[in-house]
């Protein structure tokens, strides 16, 4: 990832609540043929004294799963709300250009397959489910009903070894431009667009709470 340092995530609580936030992902191995091969999966992030490990699951007839058992190298990306950046939203607007916004996370390392292959796809599930009234609950499966989809799968262990957070949301901008970019995006009828001008205002809170403790020193 192309990563210059204003718009680098540097706190693990924030690329965890980015992936959190985002957990369908794009995971991306070597191919046989040579070229890239990436599949969209949700993945789950957990941390420990080892570090960051994402939990998953692939079909079993997917060319990936050779991967998972072959303990290969992978990148897995996801990203965050995103948005166009109107010039006509700063003041003046000329000569200025458009841009894009966005927040993603790169992480790389090597995949395995899953110890408890049933753990994980309960935990998934527990996760999305979460939110429901009625939670519809993976343990409530008959369990001959579950020995039979685990032949249909390949759940995975992805021990990261580096990542890189990026939040390119207007901190190389002026105040007042950030400021109209935000108010361009709140106007927008896409919830996508109302995203992002979230995160550029959270963006924009954490960098003045910043600056507000270091003036205090």
């Amino acid at each position: 990832m192309y990563l210059p340092p204003t718009f680098a995530i540097d706190d693990d609580r924030e690329i965890d609540r980015l992936i959190r936030s985002n957990p369908f992902g794009l995971l991306v191995t070597a191919g046989a043929d040579g070229f890239p091969f990436a599949t969209h999966v949700p993945m789950l992030a957990r941390r420990s004294e080892r570090g960051l490990t994402l939990v998953g699951h692939v079909a079993r007839a997917n060319p990936q799963s050779s991967a998972i058992h072959a303990k290969a190298p992978a990148l897995a990306i996801f990203t965050g709300a995103h948005a166009y950046i109107s010039p006509s939203w700063y003041d003046p607007p000329y000569p200025q250009v458009p841009t894009w916004n966005y927040s993603a996370v790169h992480a790389r390392g090597h995949l395995r397959e899953a110890s408890d292959p049933q753990a994980i796809l309960a935990a998934l599930t527990a996760h999305f489910e979460a939110t429901f009234a009625s939670p519809w609950e993976f343990a409530r499966l008959d369990r001959a009903y579950v020995e039979g989809l685990m032949h249909g799968i390949a759940a995975f262990e992805f021990e990261v070894e580096r990542i890189d957070g990026k939040a390119k949301l207007s901190q190389n901008r002026t105040s007042r431009d950030a400021a109209g970019a935000i108010a361009g995006l709140m106007g927008s009828d896409a919830p996508l667009d109302r995203a992002c001008a979230a995160e550029m205002q959270r963006a924009h809170d954490r960098r003045e709470n910043v600056r507000s403790v270091r003036a205090k020193e």
